[in-house]
């Protein structure tokens, strides 16, 4: 194990009992106390030293490196967040890669398993970014004959070459669920685009409907070698009350 070496601690009032989150990230809130993470989306202050109890002081690490209890096994160089379960779980260390916005610290030392503290370096807090750092495509081919639901990763692909195969098909967008699932980092007002074109060789359309918990504004139907362009807007991201709306943005000839 690493030895600790604190650069910056200061203390905070504790605003619930904390005496089982020592070494776990800690959040400020407004009125200058410290608790345990609300969701997998705040970022901490930093990381619980000792283990106070409601109303006493909390020694908190801020800057430095400190010893961080984890929730799974984590390899140096690891980016982690704060991890959420429930109001009573909360703020281990977790795998950030897929959401580095949330990213407190950096694996120094290796953690075995959950449970297990690593040596972590804690880095500067960043605001959580809604636009998607990095821009991938994959393009997905299909001729189905009827009905396609779609899954998120087609959609979060971008590009879709749909073959109606035969008839008018009305195809399903994934579940709201399923497309916050896809999006690294989802947050409240992340979106991406994408696009269906219809690669029919006859005078076939293709209509859109909502899959649970979507919204479809403007005209979803494309007919025959045209193509539409789509927004897909996360309305909310909440675990069970996840709510996407997918706008129309046009059609062209392609």
């Amino acid at each position: 194990m690493q030895g600790e070496n604190p650069v910056l601690c200061l203390s905070f009032p504790a605003e619930e009992d904390l005496s089982d989150d020592q070494y776990r990230f800690v959040v400020l809130t407004s009125t200058g106390t410290v608790r345990r993470p609300n969701s997998a989306v705040e970022v901490p202050i930093g990381i619980l030293q000792n283990a106070p109890e409601a109303e006493q002081a909390a020694s908190v690490m801020m800057l430095g490196v400190s010893k961080l209890e984890m929730n799974a096994s984590l390899t140096k160089g690891s980016f982690v967040s704060a991890e959420y379960v429930d109001a009573a779980d909360a703020g281990k260390g977790q795998d950030a890669a897929g959401a580095l916005q949330y990213a407190r610290a950096i694996v120094l030392e290796n953690s075995a398993a959950e449970d297990d503290l690593a040596t972590v370096f804690l880095i500067g807090q960043v605001p959580s970014i809604t636009a998607m750092a990095k821009e991938t495509a994959t393009v997905t081919t299909d001729a189905t004959a009827g009905a396609r639901t779609y899954t998120a990763a087609e959609l979060y692909g971008k590009l879709i070459l749909r073959d109606p195969a035969g008839g008018n098909r009305s195809d399903v967008t994934p579940t709201a669920a399923a497309i916050v699932a896809a999006v690294p980092g989802a947050t409240t007002g992340s979106c991406f685009e994408f696009s269906i074109r219809n690669t029919a060789d006859a005078a076939e359309t293709i209509t859109l409907t909502a899959g649970a918990s979507v919204t479809l504004s403007g005209t979803m139907t494309i007919a025959q070698n045209y193509g539409k362009r789509f927004l897909v807007r996360l309305d909310n991201v909440g675990s069970g009350t996840e709510a996407v709306t997918i706008y129309s943005l046009g059609t062209r000839v392609w």
